[in-house]
């Protein structure tokens, strides 16, 4: 259509289109280790990619919105099955996308709890990945030479982070950045560790003034993932919600919900209808009350009862009741 035309409810946001996003970053990471197609793989793979698989395996959405009114549902198949072999394809080579290797240097580009046997040259290593990712930003990488061995070992920084901190051996160790990843050059041993810690706090994530359909509204980022307003933890129009700008915001480890998940919680406020009877239109504005606002991982909605979801919230807020 036209540029910055990026409707949040009808927009078609394909699965396969993020899969295709992930293939062509991770191509473009292997010819440059800029940690910047890693973090688009990245961003493109928990979130457009994730959503369109429900929880259990077994549901597909075709495209992936940014806002729903209740009616948009999963689905087992369709006419034109082009995303449920894509995503499967994908899941199941994810290994393939966490590192990659050249004569001198293994490149770290994805943190989840894994063990990766990987050869370097003529020399086989393994790396193991103790870690909570992407719910906790610390990482801890054991690595396992069958000989001792000296290499680098490249570490991403994902651009969201703002503070990260290394322990080398247990000690502190700087970062030495190149291209967003932090580079440790030594003689490596089986039993040899470090620990990478990754700040995680809560962003509040703005579009290009030329987005109209964004205009005075706010999207809520953590780590890697994206957030959503879902009615099922509201239970209000979600398009009444706003949230103030200096409003704190908290995440927290809800394991009972849908298998276990960090949600964002926050003071935001309500609109309130009750007070307009039959009117449509008055020169006074609205009043509102407190609501407290929750928040989950856009990857998993569409996974309880139907109802609205939101990406973008509302930032203004009026007088309080």
């Amino acid at each position: 259509t036209t540029d910055y035309d990026l409707p949040n409810l009808s927009a078609y946001a394909e699965t396969c289109a993020a899969i295709g996003l992930v293939f062509w970053n991770h191509r473009m990471l292997l010819l440059d280790a800029d940690h910047r197609y890693a973090d688009l793989l990245e961003q493109a793979l928990y979130n457009g990619v994730l959503s369109g698989l429900s929880l259990d395996g077994t549901d597909f959405f075709y495209v992936n919105p940014l806002e729903s009114q209740g009616t948009h549902r999963r689905q087992p198949w369709y006419k034109c099955p082009c995303c449920p072999p894509n995503l499967a394809r994908l899941l199941s080579s994810l290994g393939g996308y966490m590192y990659s290797v050249n004569d001198t240097d293994i490149l770290v580009h994805l943190y989840a709890q894994s063990t990766s046997t990987l050869t370097l040259a003529s020399h086989t290593v393994v790396l193991s990945q103790k870690t909570n990712y992407p719910w906790d930003g610390t990482i801890e990488i054991e690595v396992k030479p069958e000989e001792p061995v000296e290499f680098g070992l490249d570490l991403r920084i994902p651009g969201w982070c703002k503070a990260a901190h290394l322990l080398v051996a247990g000690e502190e160790a700087p970062l030495d950045l190149h291209k967003g990843y932090a580079r440790i050059s030594r003689l490596w041993r089986s039993g040899d560790s470090i620990v990478l810690r990754l700040d995680m706090p809560i962003e509040r994530v703005y579009a290009h003034p030329a987005v109209q359909a964004d205009i005075g509204k706010v999207a809520l980022r953590r780590g890697p993932l994206i957030y959503c307003l879902e009615t099922a933890d509201n239970a209000v129009p979600l398009h009444q919600i706003s949230l103030p700008d200096k409003a704190t915001l908290e995440s927290y480890f809800d394991p009972a919900l849908l298998g276990g998940m960090v949600l964002i919680r926050g003071q935001a406020h309500v609109l309130e209808t009750g007070d307009w009877l039959e009117t449509l239109y008055r020169t006074t504005p609205p009043i509102t009350r407190t609501h407290i606002l929750t928040a989950l991982p856009y990857y998993a909605w569409g996974n309880r009862e139907a109802g609205e979801m939101r990406v973008w919230i509302h930032t203004y807020a009026r007088k309080r009741l």
